[in-house]
């Protein structure tokens, strides 16, 4: 691996690729070592990993893929990678940053800073596993958002400005979160292109509000997270899909609570509706 990495161009950019009457393989000059693919030089030689059934585990690289685009989007918490990609489990979630921070792919300010930023080499992995990632870890066809989207994409002080920036680029998109008005009222919608011989889009969720405010603000709150579009579009395997929303609302209190300060002081912020 050279010394200076160029955050610019996918991890890998160095090797070298081998052809001959065997399988194609690529080369690290710098060791000598051969790899079948991009990502088994990754995951077995810079990682020190061993394989699955001879293959890198690509579940786990999605996890890595994961924790990765979300560094780069937006200053995140601990609690809210655990409830959102390892099943609310603190120790998991904690081991895997521990882990990307010892490894020189993330990196905080100090060791009480919970605020990561990614290294050189960790947005040149990004860009890699966003060029390589197989259709065998996808229900849809590929369509994540591009590192430079990720990066950059709805960051003006409006939000008016914000949301008309996305909603410009996400038409595009093959699963993507809309403004819509539902049986009369205002909403958030899940679009996802279908796979028939047109593949247009078709809604696979929505929720409703009684005010645009309330639905913009939870629209704002998705925007911050286009980087977890494709994979919470994948929960959404039928209209008003309450697995999807589920996993909305139980990452949106995680935040809430952790923000004000613990579940104790959470539950004392939280109005009971009439009814409920």
């Amino acid at each position: 691996m050279p010394r200076a990495i160029d955050p610019d161009l996918p991890w890998g950019y160095w090797l070298r690729l081998e052809t001959s009457a065997r399988q194609p393989c690529y080369v690290d000059d710098f060791s000598g070592a051969e790899y079948l693919s991009i990502r088994a030089a990754f995951w077995t030689g810079r990682m020190g990993m061993p394989s699955y059934e001879g293959e890198p585990p690509q579940q786990l690289l999605e996890v890595l893929h994961a924790i990765l685009a979300a560094t780069l989007r937006r200053v995140y918490r601990e609690a809210d990678l655990a409830n959102d990609l390892f099943e609310g489990n603190r120790i998991a979630s904690k081991m895997f940053l521990m882990w990307l921070h010892a490894c020189g792919l993330i990196v905080s300010e100090s060791e009480t800073d919970v605020r990561f930023s990614l290294t050189a080499e960790g947005h040149s992995v990004l860009l890699m596993l966003i060029a390589t990632r197989p259709d065998s870890v996808k229900a849809h066809r590929p369509n994540l958002a591009t590192a430079k989207e990720l990066a950059g994409l709805g960051r003006s002080s409006d939000r008016e400005e914000r949301f008309a920036e996305i909603e410009g680029a996400v038409s595009q998109w093959d699963a993507a979160f809309l403004r819509r008005v539902e049986a009369g009222k205002p909403a958030v919608v899940l679009a996802v292109r279908g796979d028939g011989p047109v593949p247009v889009l078709q809604t696979v969720w929505a929720l409703r509000f009684k005010s645009t405010e309330h639905r913009d603000g939870v629209y704002d709150w998705l925007c911050t997270r286009l980087d977890r579009w494709q994979a919470w579009s994948e929960l959404a395997k039928s209209y008003d899909s309450s697995e999807l929303t589920n996993k909305l609302l139980t990452c949106m209190s995680e935040e809430r609570c952790s923000s004000i300060g613990g579940y104790d002081d959470c539950a004392a912020n939280w109005k009971v509706l009439p009814g409920s």
